[in-house]
Protein backbone atom coordinates (compact mmCIF):
# COMPACT_ATOMS: atom_id res chain seq x y z
CA UNK A 1 0.00 0.00 0.00
CA UNK A 2 3.19 2.71 0.86
CA UNK A 3 4.30 2.00 -2.47
CA UNK A 4 1.45 3.16 -4.33
CA UNK A 5 0.62 6.09 -2.20
CA UNK A 6 4.18 7.71 -2.70
CA UNK A 7 4.01 7.72 -6.49
CA UNK A 8 0.05 9.53 -6.33
CA UNK A 9 1.21 12.02 -3.71
CA UNK A 10 4.50 12.78 -6.05
CA UNK A 11 2.52 13.15 -9.11
CA UNK A 12 0.05 15.44 -7.55
CA UNK A 13 2.66 17.49 -6.75
CA UNK A 14 4.78 17.78 -9.78
CA UNK A 15 1.74 17.13 -12.57
CA UNK A 16 2.05 21.19 -12.39
CA UNK A 17 5.34 21.66 -11.77
CA UNK A 18 4.96 26.06 -12.10
CA UNK A 19 2.87 25.23 -8.83
CA UNK A 20 5.15 23.36 -7.36
CA UNK A 21 8.32 25.18 -7.68
CA UNK A 22 6.15 28.25 -6.03
CA UNK A 23 5.52 26.41 -3.41
CA UNK A 24 8.96 25.01 -2.85
CA UNK A 25 9.99 28.66 -2.92
CA UNK A 26 7.47 29.83 -0.34
CA UNK A 27 8.54 27.15 2.07
CA UNK A 28 12.07 27.78 1.42
CA UNK A 29 11.55 31.09 2.48
CA UNK A 30 10.04 30.07 5.77
CA UNK A 31 12.71 28.04 6.12
CA UNK A 32 15.64 30.79 5.45
CA UNK A 33 13.62 33.05 8.27
CA UNK A 34 13.84 30.47 10.76
CA UNK A 35 17.49 29.63 10.11
CA UNK A 36 17.93 33.12 10.17
CA UNK A 37 16.13 33.33 13.62
CA UNK A 38 18.37 30.23 15.01
CA UNK A 39 21.13 31.47 13.48
CA UNK A 40 21.43 35.09 15.08
CA UNK A 41 20.40 33.48 18.31
CA UNK A 42 22.77 30.78 18.24
CA UNK A 43 25.43 33.57 17.21
CA UNK A 44 24.41 35.44 20.40
CA UNK A 45 25.03 32.95 22.38
CA UNK A 46 28.00 31.63 20.73
CA UNK A 47 29.66 34.64 20.31
CA UNK A 48 28.75 35.97 24.11
CA UNK A 49 30.55 32.62 25.51
CA UNK A 50 33.68 32.58 22.91
CA UNK A 51 36.23 34.17 25.51
CA UNK A 52 35.15 31.79 27.75
CA UNK A 53 35.94 29.04 25.20
CA UNK A 54 38.85 30.20 24.69
CA UNK A 55 40.45 30.20 28.04
CA UNK A 56 42.11 27.43 29.26
CA UNK A 57 41.52 25.57 32.66
CA UNK A 58 38.66 23.63 34.14
CA UNK A 59 37.17 26.47 36.94
CA UNK A 60 36.38 30.16 36.91
CA UNK A 61 36.19 32.70 39.89
CA UNK A 62 34.20 35.75 39.16
CA UNK A 63 32.37 38.49 41.88
CA UNK A 64 29.53 36.97 42.51
CA UNK A 65 27.81 40.74 41.78
CA UNK A 66 28.85 40.20 38.03
CA UNK A 67 25.90 38.67 35.92
CA UNK A 68 26.91 39.13 32.94
CA UNK A 69 30.64 39.27 31.19
CA UNK A 70 29.75 42.92 30.42
CA UNK A 71 29.53 43.62 33.82
CA UNK A 72 32.24 45.13 34.95
CA UNK A 73 32.37 43.82 38.61
CA UNK A 74 35.26 42.94 40.23
CA UNK A 75 36.91 41.00 42.88
CA UNK A 76 40.81 41.30 44.52
CA UNK A 77 43.35 39.92 43.32
CA UNK A 78 44.12 38.27 46.59
CA UNK A 79 41.73 35.35 46.12
CA UNK A 80 43.85 34.56 43.30
CA UNK A 81 46.50 33.80 45.67
CA UNK A 82 44.34 31.93 48.09
CA UNK A 83 43.69 29.74 45.38
CA UNK A 84 46.66 28.62 44.18
CA UNK A 85 47.21 27.65 47.90
CA UNK A 86 44.17 24.75 47.95
CA UNK A 87 44.83 21.02 47.07
CA UNK A 88 44.57 20.12 43.63
CA UNK A 89 45.07 23.41 42.39
CA UNK A 90 47.97 23.11 39.63
CA UNK A 91 47.83 27.46 38.76
CA UNK A 92 45.42 30.43 39.03
CA UNK A 93 45.42 33.22 37.10
CA UNK A 94 44.12 36.69 36.87
CA UNK A 95 42.27 38.30 33.57
CA UNK A 96 41.69 41.74 33.28
CA UNK A 97 39.04 43.48 30.94
CA UNK A 98 38.03 46.78 30.43
CA UNK A 99 35.15 48.28 28.14
CA UNK A 100 33.94 51.43 29.76
CA UNK A 101 36.59 53.67 28.80
CA UNK A 102 38.19 51.48 26.34
CA UNK A 103 38.27 53.62 23.43
CA UNK A 104 40.22 52.97 20.23
CA UNK A 105 40.88 55.68 18.08
CA UNK A 106 43.16 56.65 14.70
CA UNK A 107 44.84 59.81 15.54
CA UNK A 108 44.63 61.07 11.77
CA UNK A 109 40.80 61.41 12.38
CA UNK A 110 41.38 64.41 13.93
CA UNK A 111 40.42 66.00 17.71
CA UNK A 112 36.21 65.20 16.05
CA UNK A 113 37.03 62.21 16.40
CA UNK A 114 35.52 60.29 19.18
CA UNK A 115 37.12 56.89 18.60
CA UNK A 116 34.79 53.67 19.15
CA UNK A 117 34.44 51.60 22.34
CA UNK A 118 35.76 47.88 22.47
CA UNK A 119 37.40 45.15 25.18
CA UNK A 120 40.35 45.31 26.57
CA UNK A 121 41.63 42.72 27.94
CA UNK A 122 45.26 41.86 29.97
CA UNK A 123 46.95 39.28 31.52
CA UNK A 124 50.53 38.26 32.51
CA UNK A 125 52.53 37.13 29.81
CA UNK A 126 53.54 34.49 30.89
CA UNK A 127 50.35 32.93 32.53
CA UNK A 128 48.85 29.58 30.42
CA UNK A 129 45.58 31.86 29.87
CA UNK A 130 44.48 31.52 26.10
CA UNK A 131 44.28 28.31 23.93
CA UNK A 132 45.19 30.22 20.54
CA UNK A 133 48.12 29.26 18.92
CA UNK A 134 48.05 32.90 17.27
CA UNK A 135 47.78 34.54 20.53
CA UNK A 136 50.70 32.40 22.04
CA UNK A 137 52.85 32.72 19.52
CA UNK A 138 52.80 36.52 19.85
CA UNK A 139 53.67 36.67 23.13
CA UNK A 140 56.96 38.37 22.72
CA UNK A 141 55.52 41.50 20.64
CA UNK A 142 53.19 42.17 23.68
CA UNK A 143 56.11 42.35 25.74
CA UNK A 144 57.44 45.59 24.14
CA UNK A 145 55.85 48.90 25.85
CA UNK A 146 52.26 50.38 24.62
CA UNK A 147 51.71 47.51 22.25
CA UNK A 148 48.68 45.36 21.59
CA UNK A 149 46.78 42.74 19.63
CA UNK A 150 43.81 43.15 17.77
CA UNK A 151 40.87 41.34 16.99
CA UNK A 152 40.55 40.86 13.26
CA UNK A 153 36.85 40.15 13.47
CA UNK A 154 36.44 43.16 15.33
CA UNK A 155 33.57 45.13 13.47
CA UNK A 156 35.00 46.36 9.73
CA UNK A 157 33.14 49.67 9.49
CA UNK A 158 34.28 50.88 12.99
CA UNK A 159 38.21 49.45 12.90
CA UNK A 160 39.35 50.03 9.47
CA UNK A 161 42.51 48.12 9.96
CA UNK A 162 45.12 45.83 7.67
CA UNK A 163 43.54 42.47 8.43
CA UNK A 164 46.65 40.73 6.74
CA UNK A 165 49.57 42.68 7.43
CA UNK A 166 51.25 43.01 10.30
CA UNK A 167 53.92 45.47 9.24
CA UNK A 168 51.39 47.62 7.80
CA UNK A 169 49.16 47.61 11.14
CA UNK A 170 52.20 48.63 12.74
CA UNK A 171 51.89 51.72 11.60
CA UNK A 172 48.73 52.67 12.15
CA UNK A 173 48.77 55.86 14.57
CA UNK A 174 46.47 54.64 16.88
CA UNK A 175 45.44 55.93 20.65
CA UNK A 176 43.59 53.81 23.20
CA UNK A 177 42.11 56.18 25.95
CA UNK A 178 44.43 58.80 24.83
CA UNK A 179 47.79 57.29 25.00
CA UNK A 180 49.20 55.93 21.93
CA UNK A 181 49.29 51.97 21.61
CA UNK A 182 50.76 50.01 18.87
CA UNK A 183 48.97 47.05 16.98
CA UNK A 184 51.92 44.37 16.53
CA UNK A 185 49.45 41.76 15.50
CA UNK A 186 45.56 40.30 15.30
CA UNK A 187 43.70 37.22 16.45
CA UNK A 188 40.34 35.64 16.22
CA UNK A 189 37.76 36.19 18.52
CA UNK A 190 34.55 37.55 17.23
CA UNK A 191 32.13 40.30 18.30
CA UNK A 192 28.85 40.15 20.17
CA UNK A 193 26.48 41.96 21.52
CA UNK A 194 27.59 43.54 23.86
CA UNK A 195 31.40 44.04 22.58
CA UNK A 196 32.58 45.60 18.84
CA UNK A 197 36.20 44.05 19.11
CA UNK A 198 38.83 43.06 21.06
CA UNK A 199 42.07 44.12 22.16
CA UNK A 200 44.72 41.98 23.89
CA UNK A 201 47.65 43.08 25.90
CA UNK A 202 50.15 42.34 28.53
CA UNK A 203 49.40 43.36 32.40
CA UNK A 204 52.05 46.10 32.85
CA UNK A 205 50.25 47.65 29.58
CA UNK A 206 46.83 47.51 30.76
CA UNK A 207 47.71 49.01 33.91
CA UNK A 208 49.04 51.83 31.96
CA UNK A 209 46.22 52.42 29.47
CA UNK A 210 43.60 51.76 32.76
CA UNK A 211 44.88 52.96 35.44
CA UNK A 212 41.71 54.15 36.98
CA UNK A 213 40.46 51.01 38.08
CA UNK A 214 41.74 51.21 41.30
CA UNK A 215 41.05 54.95 42.55
CA UNK A 216 43.85 54.54 44.92
CA UNK A 217 46.62 51.84 44.69
CA UNK A 218 47.68 49.43 41.85
CA UNK A 219 45.00 49.37 39.43
CA UNK A 220 45.83 45.40 38.83
CA UNK A 221 44.77 44.47 42.29
CA UNK A 222 41.22 43.73 40.97
CA UNK A 223 40.53 41.16 38.50
CA UNK A 224 37.62 40.61 36.47
CA UNK A 225 37.99 36.49 35.70
CA UNK A 226 40.09 33.83 37.77
CA UNK A 227 41.19 31.07 35.65
CA UNK A 228 41.95 27.64 37.40
CA UNK A 229 43.82 25.29 36.26
CA UNK A 230 42.76 21.82 38.21
CA UNK A 231 46.25 18.99 38.63
CA UNK A 232 45.93 15.71 37.24
CA UNK A 233 44.42 13.41 39.47
CA UNK A 234 41.54 15.17 40.76
CA UNK A 235 38.18 16.02 40.52
CA UNK A 236 37.37 19.52 39.46
CA UNK A 237 34.12 19.09 41.90
CA UNK A 238 36.42 18.42 44.56
CA UNK A 239 38.35 21.15 43.78
CA UNK A 240 35.06 23.34 43.06
CA UNK A 241 33.89 22.25 46.30
CA UNK A 242 37.27 23.14 48.57
CA UNK A 243 37.84 26.52 46.68
CA UNK A 244 34.27 27.26 47.25
CA UNK A 245 35.02 26.70 51.37
CA UNK A 246 38.20 28.48 51.37
CA UNK A 247 37.97 31.82 49.13
CA UNK A 248 35.37 34.30 50.68
CA UNK A 249 31.65 34.94 50.33
CA UNK A 250 32.35 37.69 47.39
CA UNK A 251 33.15 35.03 44.59
CA UNK A 252 31.45 31.91 42.71
CA UNK A 253 33.63 29.10 41.38
CA UNK A 254 32.25 28.09 38.26
CA UNK A 255 32.71 25.07 35.46
CA UNK A 256 33.41 25.90 32.16
CA UNK A 257 29.89 24.86 31.62
CA UNK A 258 28.59 26.11 34.39
CA UNK A 259 30.16 29.97 33.85
CA UNK A 260 28.84 29.20 29.84
CA UNK A 261 25.12 28.34 31.23
CA UNK A 262 25.26 31.27 33.44
CA UNK A 263 25.97 33.66 30.48
CA UNK A 264 23.71 32.22 28.06
CA UNK A 265 21.05 32.03 30.81
CA UNK A 266 21.42 36.15 31.08
CA UNK A 267 20.54 37.00 27.92
CA UNK A 268 17.53 34.37 27.03
CA UNK A 269 15.66 34.97 29.94
CA UNK A 270 17.09 38.60 31.28
CA UNK A 271 16.50 40.62 28.51
CA UNK A 272 14.01 40.29 25.85
CA UNK A 273 16.52 39.15 22.82
CA UNK A 274 14.88 35.52 24.03
CA UNK A 275 11.57 36.44 23.45
CA UNK A 276 12.25 38.69 19.88
CA UNK A 277 14.36 35.56 18.76
CA UNK A 278 11.12 32.80 19.16
CA UNK A 279 8.71 35.65 17.63
CA UNK A 280 11.09 35.27 14.93
CA UNK A 281 10.70 31.76 14.60
CA UNK A 282 6.99 31.72 15.21
CA UNK A 283 6.39 34.03 12.09
CA UNK A 284 8.58 32.13 9.79
CA UNK A 285 6.26 28.67 11.13
CA UNK A 286 3.66 30.50 10.39
CA UNK A 287 4.43 32.00 6.75
CA UNK A 288 5.54 28.52 5.39
CA UNK A 289 2.65 26.99 7.22
CA UNK A 290 -0.17 29.39 5.03
CA UNK A 291 1.96 28.91 1.95
CA UNK A 292 2.19 25.13 1.85
CA UNK A 293 -2.05 25.36 3.27
CA UNK A 294 -2.36 26.99 -0.01
CA UNK A 295 -0.57 24.43 -2.49
CA UNK A 296 -2.49 21.22 -0.63
CA UNK A 297 -5.49 23.14 -0.76
CA UNK A 298 -5.58 24.31 -4.30
CA UNK A 299 -4.35 20.46 -5.12
CA UNK A 300 -7.04 18.91 -3.29
CA UNK A 301 -9.63 21.79 -4.94
CA UNK A 302 -8.60 20.48 -8.77
CA UNK A 303 -8.46 17.09 -8.14
CA UNK A 304 -11.60 16.47 -6.61
CA UNK A 305 -13.72 14.81 -8.83
CA UNK A 306 -10.67 11.85 -8.83
CA UNK A 307 -10.60 11.96 -5.28
CA UNK A 308 -14.34 11.58 -5.24
CA UNK A 309 -14.26 8.76 -7.80
CA UNK A 310 -11.93 6.78 -4.97
CA UNK A 311 -14.33 7.53 -1.94
CA UNK A 312 -17.03 5.89 -3.92
CA UNK A 313 -14.81 3.24 -5.23
CA UNK A 314 -14.52 2.44 -1.07
CA UNK A 315 -11.44 4.04 -0.16
CA UNK A 316 -11.20 4.48 3.34
CA UNK A 317 -10.47 7.99 5.43
CA UNK A 318 -7.31 6.59 6.27
CA UNK A 319 -6.20 6.57 2.83
CA UNK A 320 -6.59 9.96 1.79
CA UNK A 321 -5.16 11.42 5.06
CA UNK A 322 -2.15 8.96 4.37
CA UNK A 323 -1.77 10.88 0.63
CA UNK A 324 -2.27 14.55 2.30
CA UNK A 325 0.63 12.99 4.83
CA UNK A 326 2.89 11.74 2.09
CA UNK A 327 2.47 15.09 0.18
CA UNK A 328 3.53 17.45 3.28
CA UNK A 329 6.27 15.24 3.67
CA UNK A 330 7.66 15.49 0.47
CA UNK A 331 6.89 19.73 -0.02
CA UNK A 332 8.78 19.39 4.14
CA UNK A 333 12.35 18.25 1.96
CA UNK A 334 11.78 20.03 -1.11
CA UNK A 335 11.34 22.98 0.46
CA UNK A 336 13.58 22.82 2.86
CA UNK A 337 16.70 21.50 1.12
CA UNK A 338 17.21 24.87 -0.98
CA UNK A 339 16.13 26.83 2.27
CA UNK A 340 18.82 25.40 4.43
CA UNK A 341 21.56 26.17 1.24
CA UNK A 342 20.54 29.57 1.07
CA UNK A 343 20.65 29.82 5.14
CA UNK A 344 24.06 28.89 4.93
CA UNK A 345 25.24 31.17 2.26
CA UNK A 346 23.47 34.07 4.23
CA UNK A 347 25.33 32.34 7.25
CA UNK A 348 28.56 33.11 6.00
CA UNK A 349 27.50 36.52 4.91
CA UNK A 350 26.53 38.38 7.47
CA UNK A 351 29.64 36.49 9.44
CA UNK A 352 31.93 38.11 7.64
CA UNK A 353 30.32 41.04 7.88
CA UNK A 354 29.30 41.24 11.85
CA UNK A 355 32.05 39.09 12.97
CA UNK A 356 29.37 36.64 15.13
CA UNK A 357 29.84 33.67 15.09
CA UNK A 358 26.91 32.49 12.41
CA UNK A 359 27.35 28.26 12.28
CA UNK A 360 24.99 26.29 11.31
CA UNK A 361 24.72 23.38 13.89
CA UNK A 362 23.62 19.78 14.09
CA UNK A 363 21.03 21.00 16.75
CA UNK A 364 20.19 23.73 14.43
CA UNK A 365 19.56 22.07 11.26
CA UNK A 366 17.24 19.11 13.27
CA UNK A 367 15.42 21.86 15.02
CA UNK A 368 14.34 24.03 11.41
CA UNK A 369 13.21 20.59 9.68
CA UNK A 370 11.67 19.41 12.68
CA UNK A 371 9.40 22.89 12.34
CA UNK A 372 9.03 22.77 8.77
CA UNK A 373 8.00 19.28 8.73
CA UNK A 374 5.22 20.12 11.66
CA UNK A 375 4.13 23.11 9.42
CA UNK A 376 3.69 21.44 6.49
CA UNK A 377 2.12 18.35 7.96
CA UNK A 378 -0.65 20.71 9.91
CA UNK A 379 -1.45 22.34 6.86
CA UNK A 380 -2.08 19.19 5.27
CA UNK A 381 -4.23 17.93 8.10
CA UNK A 382 -6.24 21.53 7.92
CA UNK A 383 -6.64 21.29 4.35
CA UNK A 384 -7.58 17.36 3.92
CA UNK A 385 -10.77 18.66 6.29
CA UNK A 386 -12.50 19.64 3.22
CA UNK A 387 -11.88 16.27 1.03
CA UNK A 388 -12.63 13.99 4.42
CA UNK A 389 -16.38 15.84 5.03
CA UNK A 390 -17.74 16.03 1.37
CA UNK A 391 -19.79 13.25 -0.01
CA UNK A 392 -18.69 11.65 -2.69
CA UNK A 393 -22.35 11.89 -5.03
CA UNK A 394 -22.19 15.54 -4.31
CA UNK A 395 -18.55 16.21 -5.95
CA UNK A 396 -19.43 14.60 -9.41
Amino acid sequence: MSNRRIPLAWKNLTHDWRRLAVAIAGIAFAVLLMFTQVGFQNALFDSQVKIIDDMQGELFLISKAKYTLAAEKRFPLSRIYQARSCSGVQGAYPVFSELTTSMLRKMEGGIGNPGYPLRSIGFYLDDPIFRAPEIREQINRLRQPDTALIDRKSKAKKFAFPRNDDQLLAQQAVELTNKKVTLVGTFAMGTDFAHDGNLIMGAENFAKYFPHRKRFGDPLSVIDIGVVHVQDGFKIESVQDLLSRTLGNDVDILTRDEFRTQEINFWDKSTPIGTIFLAGKMIGFVVGMVICYQVIFSDIADHMPEFATLKAMGYPTRYFIRLILVESMLLSLLGFIPGAIASRVLYSGLSAQTGLLMTMTDHGVAFVYAATVAMCVASGMLAVRKLLSADPASLF
